[in-house]
């Protein structure tokens, strides 16, 4: 009886640097280099800004975990941190000044 073996070979591909992928408009900033496939990198929103939509609880998300995928792709999608300003708030917010 003959043994056959079947071998699989498994392609991943690195995600795009996050260096490479940022622009001078993002604002925000990250700690380590990896582009390895599974890998998670947590992006930071340079002060005074903050990533859209803000949480649910109404605080600034100023951090976003982002995961290199085994097809090469960050996900979440991460965009650009947005400047936080008081007009956005009031919307948010809906703040009515006390007089």
């Amino acid at each position: 009886m003959f043994e056959r073996t079947i071998n699989f070979i498994i392609f991943r591909i690195a995600c795009p640097a996050l260096n490479t992928t940022r622009t001078p408009k993002s604002n925000w900033h990250f700690d380590t280099q990896a582009v390895d496939h599974n890998t998670n990198v947590t992006l930071t929103c340079a002060a005074g800004y903050w990533w859209q939509p803000p949480s649910l609880s109404g605080h600034p998300n100023t951090t976003k975990t982002v995961n290199c995928g085994s097809d090469g792709n960050w996900t979440p999608a991460f965009g650009d941190c947005v400047p936080i300003s008081m007009n956005i708030l009031r919307e948010l917010f809906d703040i009515v000044s006390c007089s």
